[in-house]
């Protein structure tokens, strides 16, 4: 099994990686109450020190399954650890980062919490006159793992029922989310170029910035030619920003030792829209297979703005302020 596939079946499976160690951490707190048994304190300490581990560990698979998860499916950046939220209509990245923040929170808290474990276990290997002068007299919560620690596991349960709470939203939808589906379908069936970029396509028509081919470093080191609409030709040329309602498109050819090669590479379009603002147009119909790590792993990809693949772009474009 080569490694991308590897990747693909941990993203699959995180809804089933993360059962495990949420279940460990939910019935965790019942063990380390046991432990307050007078006659059973060794045996639910150690219960509960094995509990915390393995739900620990597992909590790392989970997290990382679900960061790959995430980039597959396009919520999360390829080079990013949280979603990037662009407009208050994608409710999906908006739970995702709360999602995520309350694993990794309840992550570290675990961590925590078994160290005070391994603690407490460790101390019940002490000789036994230390051990009764440790125990002797002690109030009730203080016991076995002691107060502290147990509600210290509450609270990473608190984190882990949040996040499984936010990750059954993301599967199976309610009413903010079901609403948000709707719109977007609305908007796609109105949307004329939903499914292909035909004014990117049809980049000929345009006027040409560049008469031959130049290469580009800021765009994966292809040979590229500029095309713009002829109300922003002349923007463009003087380096000022294209007016509401231009575009600028990329065609470009991969390198072949310095020149270009015959193996068209993606096409880049930048929008500016009638209030201003820019949107992005990533289009690479058939990418060739040793460059699709560049894309996920897929063999094809079509990128429009507010799509967090493209935040690059974006950032980019703001950063330079060139058209």
């Amino acid at each position: 099994m080569t490694t991308a596939p590897l990747l693909e079946f941990i993203a699959r499976e995180h809804p089933a990686f993360v059962h495990i160690p949420l279940g460990l951490v939910a019935v965790l707190p019942l063990a380390m109450l046991a432990s307050f048994h007078p006659r059973h304190v060794r045996l639910w300490t150690g219960t509960s020190f094995f509990l915390a581990l393995v739900g620990w560990l597992g909590s790392t698979v989970a997290l990382a399954s679900g960061l790959l998860w995430g980039r597959q499916i396009a919520l999360i950046p390829p080079k990013a650890y949280l979603p990037v939220v662009a407009t208050e209509k994608q409710v999906l990245q908006r739970i995702l980062q709360v999602h995520e923040l309350a694993a990794l929170s309840g992550f570290v808290i675990g961590g925590f919490c078994v160290w005070l474990l391994w603690r407490s276990w460790r101390q019940m290997d002490a000789p036994e006159g230390t051990r009764r002068r440790r125990h002797g007299g002690r109030r009730f919560w203080e016991r076995g793992v002691g107060a502290g620690p147990l509600l210290v596991a509450i609270l990473w349960l608190g984190c882990w029922g949040l996040s499984g709470k936010l990750g059954g939203i993301m599967v199976f939808g309610n009413e903010e989310t079901n609403r948000a589906a709707a719109e977007a379908d609305a908007a796609k069936r109105a949307d004329v170029e939903a499914d292909l970029p035909i004014r990117a396509l049809d980049y000929a028509s345009l006027e040409p910035i560049t008469r031959v081919p130049v290469q580009s470093r800021a765009h994966g080191n292809r040979w590229q030619r500029i095309w713009v609409t002829a109300s922003g030709a002349d923007a463009y040329q003087a380096g000022r920003p294209l007016p509401p309602g231009a575009y600028a498109v990329l065609s470009t050819f991969e390198d072949d030792k310095g020149r270009p090669s015959h193996e068209p590479g993606p096409l880049y379009m930048k929008e500016v829209k009638a209030d201003g603002s820019q949107a992005f147009v990533f289009y690479w119909p058939r990418v060739p297979e040793a460059q699709r790590g560049e894309v996920g792993g897929q063999d094809s990809a079509y990128w429009r703005s507010p799509d967090p693949h493209l935040a690059t772009c974006t950032g980019c474009h703001e950063k330079v302020g060139r058209p």
